[in-house]
């Protein structure tokens, strides 16, 4: 490896492009003083990365290397130099022939890096040249100044060269930065020290307040759960009590207004009845006074009779014949009087018996009746037995069906037959409940996705989907709790649709779930209107530009852009098979409480029929009496006829034979006559004193009724009373109860309903809910801003533990390196050191043509940092120090070191600008012969003003500045001349 090409732009002096050109061998640069000879190692000192102005020459920034301009040129906006170097060997490790190094710099003060044309870091090239024996520091560029400072620097500044020729600049360079990451560790460890110790201070009572911010906010939060579940149960119950108390006050009041008007009923046929009963009062003490008249003209005419009949004793022809027929005549007007009596006494009865029948006629018709209405209710509770018998059959195969998953696809239903899989819940269309007005809407939204499988996480679908791909038993789309993102409506949009006539709500809020599944049901339904028909569908996606589903409750389904679906919708029985089951179960409900109504209503017609058939036996009994008494009259009545009869004849026989005068015949008949009127009014009387009675005793029962019905009115008038207060109370507390889910908890009844159940007993619940409240009322003063705040001092606390940690690591890490690489140091030292210094002496007796000299270590014990003495006695001198030796010796003394080292470690190129000035002519042909023997391992290019020098060069350069200020290049062949 050789530098082939050295291409300088803008660079101090070259305001031209100037390309030097160099071979292998000895190129010699020349040129007066002023010429700008010396700018070509400033060139290479800055390409290579120098970066004190200093060095280079120059007073300010790093722009002062461009060219500043001349009488005749204006300044350059930049300055260049391209280092282009032969690498055929390899030399740096990079798989090109030629390497090209690069350096720009602009009159902004910007620096520009290139390795091979592409735009690279100082610290490329730095690494790249590192221990190759050229960098900025190395010892293959050497000024007549670098002598001077080999000689007077300190023997611990003098070490440098040999570090740079033992390689080690790499391991020294990466040891200070591992030492500056070491002290950059250090600080850092310091300051984390600092802040863990602020952090320590914040983290235990931030824990302290943590932990009770969290026990208080997880006992709230199962407070919140279980009191509102009880709220919500108690608001039910309360509800059911408080419906059945106003009903039982309706059925109550229908009841006390049916004994009112019964009451009053009855208040009235008592009153008429009493009224009924003092007319016939009136009427039998009427009769009673006509009784008394009758009696007493009775007795007036039997004793007229007794007397007339005495008295015509005495006056008849025939007193025997007078007397009999006087007889046969009281005797006839006596039977005559005793049919009369028979017949009102037949009469009667015989109204009695009509009036019997009549009753018998109707109870009969409602024994008819109501053995009618007992085999309708057998029959229709038959009919309904059939329905309860059906029901519990379809029950039945449903729940089988439910709990085999008979109607889901293969694939589902073998997962679920599966109890080896878990975190599996169910598909979506089994998680969710509604009413069933939505049920066709809510199928629609749902679609294809009612199959979903939701499950706990991405692991448990992921090994899922393997259990279905080892048995080859279908697809299976999965829903993870933990992934599923919701999906709504935002404000904007519900805020222009929520007023319109045939919006109903949004399809997540006609549906009931598990809070847990509440992301799983917003993603599919929390985007999804629902409208009461197509029209308002319709309507409502203009109005939104098409941007959100819309299903009406017939099932037609807007999509998003305002595609429209529609038809007859074929229903999902592994969705409906639920709601299925849930009717029939209310249908089976309501048949079995219609069969009570009718079992009841069976019994209370079969005991009205039974006390029915019980009077109907009665009455058959009593008319069959009636019908005898009836019978024994009208004979009795045929025998007093038969016998008026034969007694008329006898007495109209006697008659024609002896004639009863006429008074006699008044008395007798009027005497008769008054006696049947008597009779009659006196059975009158006996008839008006038993239908008082009956009377009497019809409006005893009538007041007993009367007072029953009052009590019964009087005792269900407190009742009601009592259900008022209860109903009033219960009124209150419902308030209360919603009040509290209102203001405490910002939650209405329906939505608390739908979120929160009651899943222990109601007393367990309070006891609960009141050790859950006195928890809370001894935590105290509560900061729940604690727990973020606890968590983020606690993570950034337990970070800076970990990074510290990490830095003690990284310390120990970074010291291992660095005894690693002092090792590596020491050992390449040690070794150069020994070779370079034989070298020396070896080199200064071949310059000198004699004497002595050697290299010394300051500090043996410290390899890392010892510095180097030279020690050079020449020819006829003693041994002494290389401050005691004169300029030229001195000089001839560095150059002999530097010779030492390049046999030692050769270098690609080596610069030497005019080392050899302060020697003189002998010296330096000594120095060129040195040279000449090193050119085939080092290309040198060395600036001179000694012709012997230039003698020995292969190629001469030289510079002048014919216009002021500008280096113009001249370069020479000498091998082509022959010199």
């Amino acid at each position: 490896m050789y530098l082939k090409t050295i291409k300088v732009n803008g660079f101090k002096s070259f305001a031209d492009n100037i390309n030097i050109d160099f071979e292998n061998g000895i190129t010699g640069i020349v040129g007066p003083n002023g010429s700008g000879k010396s700018n070509i190692v400033d060139a290479v000192k800055w390409v290579l990365g120098e970066q004190s102005v200093k060095s280079l020459r120059g007073d300010g920034s790093m722009t002062d290397v461009i060219f500043c301009g001349s009488k005749s040129r204006n300044p350059s906006s930049s300055a260049s130099v391209n280092l282009i170097f032969d690498n055929t060997d390899r030399y740096f490790p990079l798989d090109y022939t030629e390497v090209s190094i690069k350096r720009v710099v602009y009159r902004t003060g910007e620096n520009e890096y290139f390795l091979n044309n592409e735009k690279c870091r100082l610290k490329d090239i730095t690494n790249l040249i590192m221990d190759k024996g050229m960098g900025r520091d190395a010892f293959n560029i050497i000024s007549q100044g670098n002598i001077q400072e080999i000689l007077s620097n300190k023997p611990e500044d003098r070490r440098v060269i040999f570090e740079e020729a033992a390689g080690v600049l790499k391991y020294k360079t990466r040891k200070e930065e591992a030492l500056r990451k070491l002290d950059r560790t250090k600080d850092n460890i310091d300051r984390l020290n600092d802040i863990i110790n602020e952090l320590e201070n914040q983290v235990e009572p931030l824990k302290t307040q943590s932990e009770k911010a969290t026990i208080y906010l997880n006992t709230k939060e199962e407070l919140e759960n279980v009191e509102i579940a009880l709220i919500v149960n108690d608001i039910e119950k309360m509800n059911n009590d408080f419906q059945n108390t106003k009903k039982e006050i309706d059925d109550l009041n229908i009841e006390i207004l049916e004994l009112s008007k019964t009451s009053t009923i009855k208040e009235a046929s008592l009153e008429q009845e009493k009224l009924t009963l003092t007319k016939e009062n009136d009427n039998i003490h009427l009769l009673q006074k006509e009784l008394i008249n009758l009696t007493s003209e009775v007795e007036r005419l039997n004793g007229e009779k007794n007397l007339i009949v005495e008295r015509s004793r005495y006056d008849s022809n025939d007193i025997k014949v007078h007397n009999h027929i006087l007889e046969l005549k009281e005797k006839s007007l006596i039977i005559n009087n005793e049919i009369e009596s028979s017949k009102i006494d037949s009469d009667y009865y015989k109204e009695e018996y009509s009036n019997l029948e009549n009753i018998i006629k109707d109870i009969n018709n409602n024994i008819i009746n109501l053995k009618t209405d007992l085999s309708n209710i057998e029959n229709e509770r038959n009919n309904y037995i059939r329905k309860e018998l059906s029901f519990k059959h379809q029950i039945s195969i449903l729940e089988q069906s439910i709990e085999n998953n008979s109607s889901l696809p293969k694939s589902l239903k073998y997962i679920f037959d599966n109890p080896k899989l878990r975190g599996i819940h169910n598909i979506i269309g089994r998680l969710i409940k509604y009413e069933d007005k939505y049920k066709t809407a809510i199928d629609i939204s749902l679609g294809a996705s009612s199959l979903f499988l939701v499950v706990d996480n991405e692991y448990i679908a992921k090994e899922t989907i393997f259990y279905l791909k080892e048995n080859n038993l279908g697809r299976v789309t999965f829903f993870p709790l933990n992934i599923i993102k919701e999906r709504t409506i935002d404000k904007d949009t519900f805020n222009i649709i929520k007023n319109h006539p045939s919006f109903i709500d949004i399809a997540s809020n006609l549906v009931q779930n598990d809070a847990k599944y509440q992301n799983i049901i917003l993603n599919q339904l929390g985007n999804v209107i629902v409208c009461k028909d197509i029209d308002g569908a319709n309507e409502i996606s203009k109005k939104i530009n098409h941007r959100y589903r819309i299903v009406t409750l017939d099932g037609e389904m807007l999509h998003v852009g305002g595609s429209i679906t529609g038809g007859n919708n074929k229903n999902n029985n592994y969705i409906n098979e639920k709601y299925e089951l849930y009717a029939l179960n209310n249908n089976l409900k309501i048949v079995n409480d219609y069969i009570n109504k009718l079992d009841h209503k069976y019994n209370d017609n079969n005991i009205s029929l039974k006390d029915l058939e019980l009077k109907n036996n009665n009455n058959q009994l009593e008319l069959s009496k009636l019908k005898i008494i009836i019978n024994n009259h009208e004979e009795n009545i045929t025998n007093l006829m038969n016998k008026y009869q034969n007694i008329n004849n006898e007495l109209n026989s006697l008659l024609n034979i002896n004639n009863v005068n006429n008074e006699e015949d008044t008395i007798i008949n009027s005497y008769y006559d008054a006696v049947k009127r008597r009779d009659e009014v006196e059975k009158n009387v006996n008839s008006l004193i038993k239908k008082v009675s009956l009377l009497n005793d019809n409006i005893n029962n009538i007041e007993d009724n009367y007072r029953r019905d009052n009590q019964q009115l009087f005792k269900k008038q407190n009742i009601i009373k009592d259900l008022e207060i209860k109903v009033n109370r219960l009124d209150v507390k419902l308030d209360t109860l919603l009040n509290t889910l209102n203001e405490e908890y910002k939650m209405t009844f329906e939505k608390a309903k739908k979120e929160y159940i009651l899943t222990i007993d109601d007393n367990e619940a309070r006891k609960k809910v009141n050790n859950l409240k006195d928890i809370i009322n001894d935590l105290g003063v509560i900061n729940i801003a604690s727990i973020e705040e606890y968590e983020r001092v606690s993570k950034r606390y337990e970070f800076l533990i970990e990074q510290k940690n990490d830095l003690f690591k990284a310390e120990n890490t970074l010291m291992d390196i660095i005894k690693e690489m002092d090792l590596v140091m020491k050992a390449s030292f040690s070794e150069t050191f020994k070779i370079i210094s034989e070298e020396f002496k070896i080199v200064f007796k071949e310059i000198f043509k004699g004497g002595e000299a050697y290299l010394e270590l300051t500090n043996k014990e410290d390899m890392l940092k010892t510095g180097i003495d030279i020690i050079a006695l020449p020819p006829g001198k003693k041994l002494q120090h290389i401050s005691l030796l004169s300029g030229g010796e001195k000089a001839l003394t560095a150059i002999s070191l530097l010779f030492a080292i390049l046999r030692v470690r050769p270098v690609p190129f080596c610069i030497l600008d005019e080392v050899e000035a302060a020697l003189d002519e002998v010296n330096v042909i000594e120095f060129a012969k040195i040279v000449t023997k090193l050119k085939d391992k080092t290309q040198f290019i060395v600036i001179t003003h000694k012709k012997k020098t230039m003698e020995y060069a292969d190629v001469l350069y030289g510079f002048t500045m014919q216009e002021s200020g500008v280096s113009k290049l001249v370069s020479v062949k000498l091998d082509i001349l022959g010199i």
